[in-house]
């Protein structure tokens, strides 16, 4: 293929994506190429300027740009700041050659549909602003609204007073509404064709949006029956009730080509084929209210990891995939069960069952059908199954409880399916509460650093500490890490708080030598997620050289469960090893791969995990285990350390295989800094 021919292709591939994609020159960050998603959220003027004019920061120099922090020509993922809508967004920038032998760089922005949805809020609201202007203008306000070609009604809940615009008079002969949900009042419910009545009343279904929008068939006064796409905007007071509504018709006639067409859309997925969530829904909730005979259950799917599809073979496979899926589904699904695609690679299904083994029969056929394809990677899917107990739960709910049942199911390596119960709700209610406040709990420094005691089994003495986070929330109180870490690891969050603690234990270490008393090595915490993610080297160096301490007075602990996980985990572990950090494997024992792991790793203490402790000292084998373990790492000249050291036979048992340091309830528990100083100090003085 030729070059011009590559470039199309290129371009036709970045046309289409679902991010925004945009090109700068490397050397004037001009702009010199922006897909349709791009211009769509930032104007399309986006290809007249520059990156740092058009789409972030409004001056030089671009300090958050990844190509002016590094000069690495790499694939990176950082945080921008986007001046427009005020927030940091995640961009993917890659580097490459563009037409004429440019250097450029590709930016690919991760959060689009997020900055999307904020445009159009932002317009909306805007759009509000304005036209409350306009109202109070009087009859300025029918003038425009006039021009604009497009009819307005609103509803005032408070005054029981409505508006309507003068071409909504013309089209419809009403002065006034009676209720903005036109089917609760004769006058207005001979408005909708009556076989779009079901689409009409979706406007209202049990939902948490307050921007609802639907296409559906309208009669006008002279009889006429046009396609009108109807938006109804909710607007609440601070206790969320509704105040008003402001709802627009905009004729749809002129740009569909035939009311089948249309009909079709609003019906169907238009990539699969199969029906979409709304005709879903409709259906659903009419099998289940009136076929009372049969019990019924709502099923939910997706397919793990559907992203990394796309980003690794092309949102082209992705699509294909996607059909396939539903052609698994007509084949496999068997009459009187209904079925659709939601989005992306979300797929509902209502069928009725006699028994609970029936549904998992049903899934096990689906997932079967789907596993089995063309592919040279596999399709792997996770089920929810809600089963409908009381028919008075709108579908929509019926469906939310699915997903959260399916979710439960996405970190496991043996379930595929779960059942819906409250518990998860109640789970997801409390990670979002987490999630919306861990930002500001970091910029208001609410995680605090608390530190276990490690203690010399020979001399009895404080050797060293664990640095472990705890949250102070002002409202809740103190968080334990178990209800907040496991969530940071999976939102990635976690990446700012181990670097927030990291600093912590570095402005420690510095304060004890400033106050003369004698430190101790602590030791911090690696996840997994530093190693994918972060120049972990990098940012060891910057923090040294930032406070002025030595490498020996910090140990870097790395989970063992983690260590099959990536190949630059070993030469990352020898260039800080090399650096002069002490490197601890934590969780020894957790896995399955210890003993080949210390023989590789380049590593200089291992730390037995609680739970391995536990179970084999309650045997004379497991004791030998423990013991050959201990004797194996010192023969490997590495030191060993127990945590979860709760007892004085735990103790006794560890002096006698000559186990060096312990750690652990028996000793001392995690405490705040200011009692482990005050702890220090006592021994030191003895």
């Amino acid at each position: 293929m030729s070059m011009s021919g590559e470039m199309g292709l290129a371009y036709q591939i970045m046309d289409v994506s679902e991010h925004a994609l945009y090109v700068v020159d490397k050397n004037d960050f001009r702009i010199l190429y922006a897909n349709p998603k791009a211009k769509e959220i930032f104007g399309d003027g986006l290809e007249q300027g520059t990156c740092y004019g058009n789409v972030a920061v409004k001056q030089l120099p671009c300090i958050d740009c990844p190509f002016v922090v590094s000069k690495e020509d790499k694939e990176q993922v950082v945080e921008r700041y986007l001046d427009f809508f005020d927030r940091r967004v995640k961009v993917k920038a890659n580097p490459l050659v563009w037409e004429n032998g440019q250097e450029a760089v590709l930016f690919k922005i991760l959060d689009s549909d997020i900055l999307l949805e904020a445009k159009y809020r932002n317009e909306m609201q805007a759009r509000k602003e304005y036209a409350e202007k306009l109202r109070q203008s009087g009859e300025l306000y029918d003038t425009v609204v006039s021009q604009l070609r497009t009819m307005v009604f609103e509803y005032n809940y408070r005054e029981h007073t409505s508006y309507t615009s003068l071409l909504f008079r013309e089209k419809f002969g009403l002065d006034a509404i009676e209720n903005v949900d036109f089917s609760k009042a004769p006058a207005t419910s001979a408005l909708i064709y009556p076989e779009d009545m079901d689409i009409y009343k979706m406007l209202f279904v049990n939902r948490e949006d307050d921007f609802r929008e639907v296409t559906c068939r309208m009669q006008e006064l002279d009889g006429k029956v046009v396609w009108y796409r109807i938006c109804i905007q909710f607007i609440r007071d601070a206790e969320g009730n509704p105040v008003r509504a402001i709802g627009t018709l905009k004729n749809e006639d002129e740009v569909t080509r035939s009311h089948e067409t249309l009909k079709y859309q609003s019906e169907f997925d238009t990539l699969t084929g199969i029906p979409n969530v709304n005709r879903f829904y409709i259906d659903a909730s009419s099998l289940i209210r009136e076929d009372l005979s049969c019990q019924y259950a709502v099923i939910s799917f997706d397919v793990d990891k559907f992203k990394l599809i796309n980003d690794l073979f092309s949102m082209n496979t992705g699509d294909e995939v996607l059909k396939h899926i539903a052609r698994s589904l007509q084949e496999i699904l068997p009459a009187g069960t209904l079925y659709c695609r939601v989005h992306s690679d979300v797929f509902f299904i209502c069928t009725p069952y006699t028994r609970r083994g029936d549904l998992i029969k049903l899934i096990e056929r689906i997932r079967k059908r789907i596993y089995k394809n063309e592919y040279s990677f596999d399709i792997n899917t996770s089920f929810g199954i809600y089963l409908v107990k009381d028919t008075a739960v709108p579908i929509n709910l019926m469906c939310d409880r699915a997903s959260l049942a399916a979710r439960t199911v996405k970190s496991s390596a043996v379930e595929f399916c779960a059942f819906y119960d409250e518990q998860y709700r109640d789970e997801i209610i409390k990670n979002t509460e987490i999630e919306m406040d861990m930002n500001q709990a970091l910029a208001d420094r609410q995680f605090v650093m608390y530190l276990q005691p490690k203690y010399n089994l020979g001399t009895g003495r404080i050797c060293g500490a664990e640095v472990l986070a705890r949250w102070k929330h002002p409202v809740k109180g103190l968080i334990q890490p178990n209800d907040f870490i496991p969530l940071f690891e999976r939102n990635g969050f976690i990446l700012k708080l181990d670097q927030y603690m990291w600093e912590q234990a570095c402005k420690t270490l510095v304060d004890w030598r400033e106050a003369g008393i004698e430190t101790v090595p602590l030791s911090v915490n690696i996840s997994r997620y530093h190693i994918k993610n972060n120049d972990l080297v990098r940012v060891w160096k910057n923090l040294i050289r930032k406070y002025n301490i030595p490498t020996s007075d910090l140990t870097l602990e790395i989970t063992e469960t983690f260590f099959n996980d990536s190949e630059d985990l070993y030469i990352v572990l020898q260039q800080l090893q090399d650096m002069g950090f002490r490197l601890e494997v934590d969780d020894f024992g957790a896995g399955y791969s210890s003993l080949n792991m210390i023989r590789n790793v380049p590593v200089n203490t291992i730390k037995i995990d609680k739970n391995f402790l536990d179970q084999k000292l309650t045997t004379d084998k497991g004791k030998i285990v423990i013991s050959h373990t201990i004797a194996m790492a010192k023969d490997l000249q590495l030191n060993v350390v127990a945590e979860g050291v709760e007892t004085k036979e735990h103790v006794d048992f560890l002096k006698e295989t000559h186990c060096d340091v312990a750690q652990g309830f028996f000793f001392a528990r995690p405490m705040p800094l200011e009692d482990f100083n005050r702890l220090l100090i006592e021994e030191r003085s003895r």
